[in-house]
């Protein structure tokens, strides 16, 4: 009895109780990670009649049972079956903390961690705060930058979340819905950014094992102001923040701009007045006048359009620079001075203003693809090669023939220069090279179309072609014809199917067999079967050219409109388009000396002043609007280029006018004297029936002699 008292005192001084412990503060968990909340002792016990409970406060659910021995996931609650698991190996040295996987939002609470043995229990409690997703965190307040400057955005990641464990962090301007710089497998990708960002975006990538993902940006824009949006992802969640460019500021390039334009304005306005009271006043001051009035403001708004490369898109800005740099030909030519020049400065004028002005617009419309040669397939370049050759020779022989006073076919020859050129604007590409022969199989026959017509409409006019003529047109249908041949073997080649393109060389046959059929019946009829029907005839002629032109410039739109189908820029390309063809239905005409002064002035004072003032006052309103919303409101092209092409109208309108005038007295005048001619007895027929005796009568008696 003594013995069994002594091991019960025993026991009890050796046993110092159970007494668990825990962390000292509430855990912090991200949503999707993996957490272990802890419950230990600081010594082992027993296994035997050990039992740990881990409930969920709130609800009580059982988060798992340690009982016998082992695990007893089969107690579970349906939330937290495998997910919640003791570490089997730890129990017995006192560890019963638990692994809970994949941590989701209805986790948060509090944790109960319960030990029993057979003489007493203890039990502690866990909190895990309220889950907070990713944090991103980026500038607590708006960035303000000028245009050209460098801008950081910042953007980071809580520190304790690795880097390796970052899938992906896209930068994006949530206004305009483009990709900025693109983050992803631990790789940056500069390449997948937009075109406007490129070269101009980039991380810092010495902070980005840290968690700091700032964008550094380039040459600030106009159109970079608005939010910029950073998207982190992981594989569980995702994160992200805003960071406001809220004021881009004028460069010194975009006051320059207004400068000039604002110049423009007041030498536009200023000297018109003194050109338009001095209209028929011909002195040095007064054309000193015109002079400043031509050049002056077009040189202000080409270096305004220049000035702004960083800014506006590189098509407004060659283009419209190129318009006004160019424009003083025409106005030189349209001038009320024009026969004032000296006469080598006049025939200059008058024969080479047209060409150039439409090889360059034409040459600067092409840009784009010229910058994109070398993404082309061989049977590509080497088309391609032979239309820029074709436009090149086609530019150099209408200069040539309008200095010698081949106007018709100078303008046939600058017909094929667009078409050459429009060949080169839709370089086929590998989709759809197996139809790109239906180009030139539909706009050469056009072509030669005209040549026919104007030259049967000369017979009619009075005037058939000479040797000369006929030669040079001879030489431009062949070399169309050859053209035709040599497409023929490239799209061939590239096909390895020569059957497919057989319209090309069928065509060259026609064209010239044609020709030379034509040819040959207009030197057979005399002139007099031309001048029965000279009136119908002319009439007829001038109606099926003017049927082909617009047909040949519809097509050309066609095909503009369908190769620039989803293209920013198709609007202003196709007013490109209706201004190139216009130029060459003008170049058609002789500049008469002898048009009516008001038209005259009104079309020359549209051109040196009212295009002026539309481009400045267009140009002005969209930097102030793209320093209101940063973003482009307005396309320059399709404002410039329109009111362009509408002086190239008027002009053309009048010197059509001119010539119908003209040749409607000539003809009416051929058409009177061919009557008067038919009806009158000759001189000589005259004298003869005058010294003519009456023939006698039958009945009358003949006396003898």
């Amino acid at each position: 009895m003594c013995l069994l008292l002594f091991f019960v005192l025993l026991c009890a001084v050796g046993h110092k109780g159970v007494r668990v412990q825990g962390p000292s503060a509430p855990l912090v968990v991200q949503l999707g990670d993996t957490v272990m909340l802890p419950c230990y002792t600081q010594g082992p016990l027993p296994l035997e009649g050990l039992r740990v409970e881990w409930r969920k406060k709130d609800s009580e659910s059982v988060v798992n049972i340690f009982q016998h021995g082992e695990s007893r996931p089969d107690l579970q609650s349906p939330s937290f079956r495998g997910r919640a698991h003791f570490f089997p190996d730890e129990v017995s040295k006192g560890n019963f903390s638990i692994l809970l996987k994949n941590v989701g939002k209805n986790d948060s609470g509090v944790y109960g961690c319960k030990v029993n043995t057979f003489h007493e229990s203890s039990q502690i409690l866990v909190e895990i705060e309220d889950l907070k997703r990713l944090v991103v965190t980026g500038a607590d307040h708006a960035v303000v930058a000028s245009v050209g400057e460098e801008v950081i955005l910042n953007c980071s990641i809580d520190s304790h979340l690795p880097a390796d464990r970052i899938e992906q962090v896209a930068w994006r301007h949530m206004d305009r819905d483009v990709l900025v710089l693109l983050f992803q497998d631990n790789e940056t990708f500069p390449e997948s950014s937009h075109e406007s960002y490129q070269g101009r975006a980039e991380f810092f990538l010495t902070e980005i094992p840290k968690g700091n993902f700032s964008l550094k940006l380039k040459n600030v824009k106009m159109e970079d102001k608005g939010g910029f949006m950073c998207e982190v992802h992981t594989r569980e969640q995702s994160g992200h923040t805003i960071v406001l460019l809220q004021r881009v500021g004028f460069s010194i390039f975009h006051i320059l701009a207004l400068v000039l334009c604002f110049a423009t304005l007041l030498t536009a306005v200023g000297l018109c007045i003194p050109a338009f009271a001095y209209f028929k006043v011909y002195s040095k001051t007064v054309m000193k006048i015109h002079a400043c009035l031509i050049l002056w403001p077009n040189i202000c708004m080409g270096a305004a359009f220049i000035l702004l490369f960083n800014e506006v898109s590189s098509t407004e800005v060659a283009m419209c620079s190129v318009i006004h740099l160019t424009r003083p030909l025409l106005l030189m030519k349209t001038s009320p001075y024009f026969n004032r020049l000296p006469k080598l400065l006049a025939k200059a004028l008058k024969s080479l203003a047209l060409p150039i002005y439409h090889f360059i617009l034409a040459t600067t419309a092409c840009s784009i693809v010229f910058s994109n040669l070398q993404q082309a397939q061989t049977a590509s370049e080497h088309i391609t090669t032979l239309m820029l050759v074709t436009a090149m020779v086609s530019f150099i022989g209408a200069a040539i023939l309008a200095w010698y006073g081949l106007r018709m076919h100078s303008t046939m020859v600058l017909v094929i220069c667009n078409g050459a050129l429009m060949g080169v604007f839709l370089v086929p590409s590998k989709q759809n090279f197996d139809s790109s022969f239906l180009v030139p199989s539909t706009m050469t026959p056009l072509i030669i179309g005209m040549i026919l017509i104007f030259s049967v409409q000369r017979h009619f006019q009075g005037k058939p072609l000479g040797c000369c003529h006929n030669a040079v047109s001879s030489i431009i249908v062949t070399g169309l014809s050859l053209i035709q041949m040599i497409l023929f073997v490239l799209i061939g080649i590239f096909l390895r199917n020569f059957v497919r393109a057989w319209m090309l060389p069928f065509e060259a046959i026609i064209f010239v067999t044609s020709w030379f059929s034509v040819m040959f019946v207009l030197r057979c009829c005399s002139q007099t079967c031309f001048s029965q029907h000279r009136r119908e005839g002319y009439l007829c002629c001038a109606v099926i050219a003017t049927v082909l032109i617009i047909a040949y410039g519809t097509l050309c739109l066609h095909y503009v409109n369908i190769h620039m189908e989803n293209d920013k820029d198709r609007g202003g390309y196709m007013a490109l388009t209706v201004l190139i063809h216009l130029l060459v239905a003008t170049a058609f005409f002789k500049h008469s000396e002898h048009l009516s002064d008001f038209p005259h002035l009104l079309i020359y004072m549209f051109g040196a002043v009212g295009l002026n003032i539309v481009s400045s006052v267009t140009l002005v309103t969209e930097l102030n609007l793209r320093a209101g919303t940063g973003s482009p409101t307005v396309d320059l092209l399709v404002v410039v280029v329109p009111f362009e092409s509408v002086f190239v109208t008027g002009w053309l309108a009048l010197q059509i006018y001119n010539v119908l005038i003209i040749n409607r007295d000539r003809l009416k005048q051929n058409c009177e004297d061919q009557q008067a001619a038919r009806f009158r007895v000759p001189q000589e027929m005259d004298v003869l029936s005058a010294s003519q005796p009456n023939p006698p009568d039958n009945n009358e008696e003949i006396p003898l002699r």
